[in-house]
């Protein structure tokens, strides 16, 4: 007879942008219109430029294989190119994510179910590390796994083995959320149990505790 794993025995893996911020597409509206970009019109662009195997530019970004001045000297040259007139030195980046504090009903979720002893960690696709609260990430969080730092980015499969070493449980044991669909399959065909966020809190917290058989009010 198989009895079912304790909450020690179970992980809440969860992305950052987009799932414990506002929405990433908000932030990019806000730095476009800043800059007299046409909503959209800034990752469309990035999207050209990383339509290749290993995700050109943003995939080289994310693993850490270009730093962030570099990846912005060439969105500067896309926006240029495309007509735009942006000014030198601008930090776009940094602009991209200004606006993408903590926010969100899911940071008390993993407060929540830590403290039924399930096992915590971050798993994000980074963009350089400005945009983190790392203090509140550690209080918060088991494990931190980031691109850039591990040289690996979602959707591979070594970066979900990773986290899942970092935690210290098996993927059947793992929920895993992202508010990208890609990401979320990734996981589940690793066997994870995964969650796609789509900016509704409640949804999400109520499907995590289903996957963790977390009987809470």
């Amino acid at each position: 007879m198989t009895t079912a794993p304790t909450p020690a025995e179970r992980a809440l893996l969860l992305d950052y942008g987009g799932v414990l911020t506002a929405p990433v597409q908000d932030a990019f509206a806000r730095f476009e219109a800043a800059l007299g970009v046409p909503p959209g019109d800034s990752f469309a662009l990035l999207r050209t430029a990383s339509r290749s195997r290993d995700g050109g530019i943003i995939g080289a970004l994310e693993r850490g294989e270009m730093d962030v001045a570099t990846f912005d000297a060439h969105l500067h040259r896309l926006l240029t190119d495309a007509g735009y007139e942006v000014p030198e030195g601008t930090d776009l980046v940094e602009g991209m994510f200004a606006a993408m504090a903590p926010a969100g009903g899911l940071w008390a979720l993993v407060d929540e179910v830590r403290r039924h002893g399930v096992r915590t960690g971050l798993l994000s696709n980074s963009w350089g590390t400005s945009a983190y609260p790392f203090e509140r990430l550690a209080r918060t969080f088991d494990t931190l796994v980031l691109s850039g730092e591990v040289g690996l980015r979602k959707p591979d499969p070594r970066i979900y083995e990773l986290a899942m070493q970092r935690v210290g449980v098996p993927a059947q044991g793992c929920v895993f959320v992202d508010d990208l669909e890609r990401n979320v399959a990734a996981a589940t065909e690793l066997g994870m149990h995964g969650v796609h966020h789509t900016g509704d809190d409640q949804a999400t917290r109520a499907a995590v505790l289903a996957a963790l058989e977390l009987d809470v009010a």
